[in-house]
């Protein structure tokens, strides 16, 4: 018996052991990962790592001419970490005074807006923003094909989305203008500030372009084939980042200078109401039967869902289970057939 009891207990510690690992691997694959970021700058790591692999690429460079035009490579090189340690990345001495510091900030809008007059819609918001100095960068204008009985068709349900660019300047005076196209049902506005990055690309130009000019004075002092030939690649790879830096700038520009505005125009027979309306009890009666209703079939599927994410290890567990009984009702076989075999029942007196 005290074997029994041992292997039960034994036997309870694996199930919870089972249960545990079960439910905790249900956990982590109902998790999602998150996702994010920033989309505007077309290679933006490359601004934090480039410039700690800069000077690993010119020091075999450095070398070489060093000992060709008697250590005046050298003397470059020094000076170019000199001045990285003055004027780091992002400080306000490599963006220029203080006072000419300006935050560089994206603004961009979302506008839903109904309307019963469409085409007059349309065209007021065209004239609007070329009114203002702004641009039209995309539009569609969609709708549903209605056949009549005379033959023709008239295209009902008319949708039209614009995304439009606005000077920065008439950006909130834009948006409340938008007021005279429709009803606005929805308005989410966001501003990015983007100094930080900005300021890093405007700082590692203007060591680009040091390190620019220094090789082109160091490739018409050179002589030497295989140092111009490296002077040369440098000289590729440094120009191709200038490119790269000056091009995320410009768009960076673009966006600062022109805020995008993305609008949602929609015909409609009979605006939304934008007031409240005011609920029965009958309503209210009936939203919280269908609420109760709802939240007690989404309570029954989690509990199938749990059970079956627990089936592999259920029937395992069940397997588990059987063969520890089949095992101890042979050990009690065995005990009682070898109890009975040492001490045998006396037989009976005959009367």
């Amino acid at each position: 018996m005290k074997k029994d009891r041992q292997l039960v207990i034994l036997l309870a510690a694996l199930l919870v052991l089972i249960f545990l690992s079960s439910c905790a691997a249900g956990k982590n694959t109902s998790m999602t990962p998150a996702a994010t970021d920033f989309a505007y700058a077309e290679d933006d790591s490359y601004t934090r790592d480039a410039p700690a692999e800069e000077p690993q690429a010119e020091a075999p460079m450095a070398n070489e001419y060093k000992a060709e035009t008697g250590g005046a490579m050298g003397e470059m090189s020094v000076d170019d970490t000199a001045e990285a340690e003055e004027a780091p990345a992002g400080s306000p001495a490599s963006q220029g005074d203080a006072a000419d510091f300006t935050e560089k900030i994206i603004y961009s809008a979302n506008v839903s807006i109904e309307t019963t007059e469409f085409d007059k819609a349309v065209a007021a918001l065209e004239n609007q923003v070329q009114k203002i100095g702004g641009f039209v960068e995309s539009s569609n204008v969609t709708g549903d094909t209605q056949y009549n009985s005379d033959g023709t068709t008239t295209v009902v349900n008319r949708w039209a989305y614009y995304t439009v660019r606005i000077p920065c300047d008439h950006f909130e005076s834009f948006l409340h203008e938008t007021e005279g196209f429709g009803n606005v049902t929805s308005t989410s506005r966001d501003a990015q500030n983007v100094t930080s990055a900005y300021t890093d690309y405007e700082a590692r130009l203007s060591s680009l372009n040091t390190q620019e000019e220094r090789l082109l004075d160091m490739l018409a002092k050179s002589e030497d084939v295989e140092t111009l030939i490296a002077l040369e690649q440098r000289l590729s790879d440094v120009r191709y980042e200038i490119e790269s830096i000056e091009r995320n700038l410009r768009n960076y520009d673009m966006q600062i200078k022109y805020s995008t505005v993305n609008l949602d125009l929609r015909e409609v027979e009979v605006y939304t109401p934008t007031v409240p309306v005011r609920r029965t009890f009958g309503q209210k009666l009936a939203d919280s039967l269908s609420d109760g209703w709802n939240g007690f079939t989404r309570g029954i599927q989690n509990v199938i869902l749990g059970l079956a994410s627990a089936l592999p290890a259920l029937i395992l567990l069940a397997v588990i289970i059987a063969a520890v009984i089949v095992c101890i009702k042979k050990a009690r076989k065995k005990r009682k057939a070898k109890k009975a075999a040492q001490d045998p029942t006396p037989p009976q007196d005959p009367q």
